[in-house]
């Protein structure tokens, strides 16, 4: 739109000049003109005048010749003009204009016009002399300026209004491709909208979009490179290459971030016999097959809000389920059980006691090696019991455990008594400025507090996530309306608010009424709703686009999968896996993740390292594509800015 109005300002100027010109030009002649005219009237008046005397033929008497009819003769002939006579002998005065009007010697002018007058001297006797003026008022020269100049200026201000409308028409025709160019050029930078297509009616238009599609799909092949290049090196660290799970190193990666911050959760541990024994009895390829048949049915039936799946050994496979209660592992374990069993039905035909798991049930623990000594005992006693395979431990210091509808009483009485405490933490950008605050909630019940990776697993195992977001979305969305200075609020939403098409109406409802709001609350999705329900996320990421207000991506790159859902959704941030930004002094971790980041960075996608803990890891971060940190050191320089804000007492 600005190049329309630019380019039609430009032109509609350049006309005004030249109006402006023609108009000037135009006047100019026309008074040249009228003085011309005037003094070859001037000029007949007086010839008319001297033949009329007879002059030139005879010597009458001057005291017999009728002075005011010869004006008024004059005047019929020349209306414009005004003639003086002046009797010299007799001092007599006659004027066309008034007979007792003294006659004006010089006629009054102004800056446009020059002195129209013309003076004779008649009948060459000094007693029988008289005075002959003529001339032509400069009201008079105006007059008749005006009279020949407005149709001229009425059909000038005609063409040019025509010409101005007719150029905005055609203007307007033939940039509107470019228009849409523009307009694309700037969803490629924030969203994915479909645009209507480019009508190519000039030759410019043609060529901006033959460069610009040059343009974009190199912009693709760029970060299709990029996202690749990611994938790859994610599968070089942290993917078995068999069954395409993650590796021993991604598994204990993945524990060591959850354990730096537990909450409740489990572990699994499944052994199974039967795959030494394919290994051993047919080729590798046979052995491979297997494997990766069984692990792409474990992964398609652990059904859990967070699941971290990986291959140990030849034989074993380890499952993280952060936010799960007791009985619900068991379920996961059992369901894991039946699709070995099924596995091996469809393999050899029949079922035999060739799968074992351990399970353990942990809220605090010392190192990761640690736990997974813990869970191959667990194991061991599982292999020795085959009329048990499922062996689980209880950790006798963690929280008490409720049930799932437990859980979800707890939530709706909070929600009822307004019993929800929030905190904040502050997400800055590598200038130190304040992006938003990310909202972690909290239950209080009686004398206890429960954190939301307490019972979030068991809130949404229930589909009681949409009541949590929404109490908390509500409240936020009001604490902005009352406090201008608050916020920007960042609000995690759960599975089930993303897969539910109420909770979608909902909130396109409540943006609408809220636009004002768009800058100062953002919403956080997890990375496996991109991945597992696409369809889901981009109905609801649609709407939040609809009214400007922003988004981010949370978990980003936890999952094997390739990072090129970024170019569907366009998030304007992504919080990086901790997974990812711990352990900075391993040189293959740095170059992971400066590839990962580098890779939503070439789309201008804002990425947010968590848990950022020391000066030393932020500098480190800072040089790997991260533009935004998040942690316990972050809260810290905020706190102090703060305090410093604040007038110090007398």
């Amino acid at each position: 739109m600005n190049l329309f109005r630019y380019t039609f300002t430009w032109i509609a100027s350049t006309f005004t000049a030249l109006l402006l010109c023609f108009v000037v030009l135009h006047s100019l002649s026309i008074r040249g003109t009228l003085i011309e005219h005037a003094q070859q009237q001037l000029h007949s008046s007086t010839s008319y005048f001297e033949q009329r005397l007879g002059l030139l033929d005879r010597q009458d008497n001057p005291a017999q010749v009728n002075y005011p009819m010869l004006l008024e003769q004059l005047g019929q002939i020349s209306p414009r003009v005004e003639t003086h006579v002046h009797v010299l002998a007799s001092n007599q005065q006659y004027s066309s204009a008034s007979l007792s009007q003294p006659i004006q010697a010089t006629p009054p002018t102004n800056i446009f016009w020059p002195a129209l007058s013309l003076q004779r001297t008649l009948f060459g006797n000094s007693d029988l002399a008289i005075r002959f003026t003529a001339d032509i008022p400069a009201g008079t020269m105006t007059v008749a300026f005006w009279q020949n100049f407005l149709p001229g200026l009425t059909i000038g201000a005609g063409i040019y209004l025509l010409a101005l409308l007719l150029l905005f028409v055609l203007l307007k025709r033939k940039l509107q491709p470019l228009t849409q160019l523009a307009l694309q050029s700037s969803a490629i930078g924030h969203n994915t909208l479909t645009l209507p297509p480019t009508s190519l009616n000039s030759i410019e238009a043609r060529a901006w979009v033959k460069m610009f599609g040059h343009f974009k799909k190199q912009l693709d092949d760029i970060f299709q490179q990029q996202a690749n290049e990611a994938s790859k090196l994610k599968a070089q660290a942290y993917q078995d290459n068999v069954s395409g799970l993650g590796n021993r190193h991604y598994f204990i990666n993945q524990l060591n971030a959850w354990l730096d911050n537990p909450q409740q959760g489990g572990l699994i541990l499944l052994k199974s016999t039967l795959l030494d024994e394919v290994y051993q009895q047919y080729n590798f390829e046979e052995g491979d097959t297997f494997t990766r048949k069984l692990a792409d049915e474990l992964n398609a039936n652990i059904i859990h809000a967070q699941v971290y799946l990986a291959r140990l050994s030849y034989d074993e496979f380890a499952v993280l389920l952060p936010n799960i209660a007791t009985q619900k592992m068991m379920q996961v374990a059992e369901a894991m059980i039946e699709v070995h069993r099924q596995q091996e039905k469809a393999y050899r035909g029949e079922s035999t006691d060739s799968v074992f798991l351990g399970l353990l049930m942990i809220e605090h623990a010392s190192s990761a090696s640690h736990i997974l000594g813990q869970l191959d005992n667990i194991l061991a006693q599982a292999t020795r019991n085959p009329a048990e395979p499922i062996q689980l431990a209880d950790n006798q210091h963690q929280v008490p455990s409720f049930g799932k509808q437990q859980w979800k009483a707890l939530l709706l009485d909070a929600i009822d008594n307004d019993a929800m405490s929030y905190q904040y933490q502050p997400v800055v950008n590598e200038h130190q400025q304040s992006f938003h605050f990310e909202v972690f909630s909290s239950l209080k019940a009686e004398q206890s507090r429960y954190n939301a990776n307490q019972f979030l697993g068991a809130i949404e195992d229930v589909g009681a996530g949409v009541l949590l977001d929404k109490h908390v979305i509500a409240h936020h969305v009001n604490i902005l309306n009352g406090d201008q200075a608050r916020g920007p609020f960042a609000i995690n939403l759960t599975t089930n608010s993303i897969t539910d098409p109420a909770f979608n109406r909902w909130l396109d409802q409540l943006l609408s009424r809220n636009q004002h709001l768009s800058q100062r609350l953002h919403f956080e999705i997890p990375e496996a709703c991109f991945i597992r329900t696409p369809d889901a996320c981009s109905l609801l990421c649609s709407a939040i686009r609809f009214y400007k207000f922003r988004y981010g991506v949370d978990g980003y790159g936890r999952y094997f999968k390739s990072l090129t859902y970024l170019e569907e959704f366009r998030p304007d941030y992504a919080k990086v896996d901790f997974s990812y930004t711990h352990q900075l002094n391993d040189e293959f971790k740095k170059q992971l993740l400066s590839s990962v980041c580098r890779t939503a960075h070439s789309l201008n996608i804002m990425t947010i390292a968590t848990r950022v803990e020391t000066e030393t890891q932020l500098e480190r971060l800072s040089e790997l594509f991260v533009s935004g940190f998040q942690g316990f050191l972050t809260e810290q320089k905020v706190k102090e800015k703060r305090s410093t804000r604040q007038p110090h007492p007398h």
